[in-house]
C-alpha cells in the first residue's frame, strides 16, 4: 500500500499529466524502441503510427494517478493489460527497457 505522502505526490502530478498528455507516452515509446528495436516485433506498429498505443498508455497512467485511493476501479484495465502481456508471453526481464 502506498503511504499518504506518495499518494499526495502522485495526485499533485495529475495537472502535469493532463497538460503533457500523450506527448509523455510518445516520448516513452520513442525511447523504448530506440533502445530496444526488437520490441517492434511485439507491438502493433500501426497503433504506434496512428497514436492509439500512446493514447492507451496515457489513459492507463492517468487512470492510475486518479484512482490511487480506489484501486478496485482499476481492476478491469489492469486485467486487460495483464492478459495482453500474457498472450505475448512477456517475461519479467523484458520490462527492463531503459
Amino acid at each position: 500500500m502506498l503511504d499518504a505522502q506518495t499518494i499526495a505526490t502522485v495526485k499533485a502530478t495529475i495537472p502535469l499529466l493532463v497538460e503533457t498528455g500523450p506527448k509523455l507516452t510518445a516520448h516513452f515509446y520513442d525511447r523504448m524502441f530506440a533502445h530496444n528495436p526488437e520490441l517492434k516485433e511485439i507491438f502493433n506498429m500501426s497503433n504506434q503510427r496512428n497514436g492509439d498505443q500512446r493514447e492507451a498508455l496515457f489513459n492507463a497512467i492517468a487512470a492510475y494517478a486518479s484512482n490511487l485511493e480506489n484501486l478496485p476501479a482499476l481492476l478491469p484495465a489492469v486485467e486487460k493489460i495483464a492478459q495482453k502481456h500474457t498472450s505475448f508471453q512477456i517475461q519479467p526481464e523484458q520490462y527492463n527497457i531503459c
